[in-house]
């Protein structure tokens, strides 16, 4: 495999980083995920606009990621390299140069990018959903934004096998709902669309963005906020969205939903 790392396009065996690394010693960065189908990335420009929001609120500059066209070709040529044809998934991570401790000295970043193989998961429904008992999220300034300092994730992530689950629910430090292990929550309740507010501590996601952009160009109610996890209960069917696709969930823990709706399989027929 060929990878894009630090102005140099690379074999995946080769040593790109030192132990002097910030991304390996304090998760200092922000990472994307993208897919690519079709001859094109999927939702290209809201990844871009998101990726400049990080960046910035990271306090990190990098002049390859600063332009979109520039980004944008890089990424296609490394697809064309590694004889990606059909579809790719696409990680782009931007870490910061070394100096310093917890206060970095540089806002230098220094960009890899990772293509593999991507295969659209026929799976549409997951049957064992639970809340997490360890982990909470709760909002501060780049909590919307995806950091390498993952950590609470990994620790979620864990807890779901432990549980023998096929996801997890994370909450906020109020008890509100706020997200999945790796995509944003949902819920349709009377035709309409509920989801946490991004104050609860989850990703400001891509798929969300389109979810509401759709509800609100078909006249379809789109509500964010704070909801206790008991507003799930009521539910007509609820969902995870993120680009790879819309899951329903069968059950969450002892309560069981449906996992099909008219207005599910739109917003699949007409995003993913």
């Amino acid at each position: 495999m060929i990878i894009y790392s630090n102005n140099q396009f690379l074999s995946s065996d080769t040593e790109i980083f030192t132990a002097e690394n910030r991304g390996l010693q304090y998760g200092d960065g922000v990472f994307e995920t993208m897919i690519f189908k079709n001859n094109s990335i999927q939702y290209y420009q809201d990844h871009f606009q998101r990726l400049q929001k990080a960046v910035k609120c990271m306090e990190l500059t990098n002049e390859v990621c600063a332009d979109p066209d520039k980004l944008n070709n890089l990424i296609v040529e490394l697809i064309q390299q590694n004889d990606l044809r059909q579809h790719a998934r696409v990680k782009l991570l931007i870490h910061r140069a070394w100096g310093g401790l917890y206060a970095p000295e540089s806002e230098q970043g220094i960009l890899t990018v990772f293509v593999k193989d991507f295969v659209p998961n026929p799976v549409q429904t997951k049957e064992y959903v639970v809340f997490s008992d360890d982990i909470r999220n709760h909002y501060h300034k780049a909590s919307m934004f995806k950091l390498l300092s993952s950590g609470r994730y990994v620790m979620a992530g864990l807890e779901m096998k432990r549980r023998k689950a096929n996801d997890i629910i994370i909450t906020d430090i109020d008890g509100n709902v706020s997200e999945t292990l790796q995509a944003n929550l949902f819920w349709i309740k009377n035709n309409s669309v509920f989801t946490p507010g991004i104050e609860t501590g989850c990703i400001d996601g891509v798929m969300r963005k389109q979810i509401q952009l759709y509800c609100n160009s078909n006249g379809i109610p789109f509500h964010a906020g704070f909801y206790n996890i008991t507003a799930l209960e009521g539910a007509d069917v609820v969902f995870a969205a993120n680009v790879a696709g819309l899951t329903a969930f069968a059950q969450i823990e002892k309560v069981k939903f449906r996992t099909e709706h008219a207005l599910l399989e739109a917003l699949r027929g007409q995003l993913i």
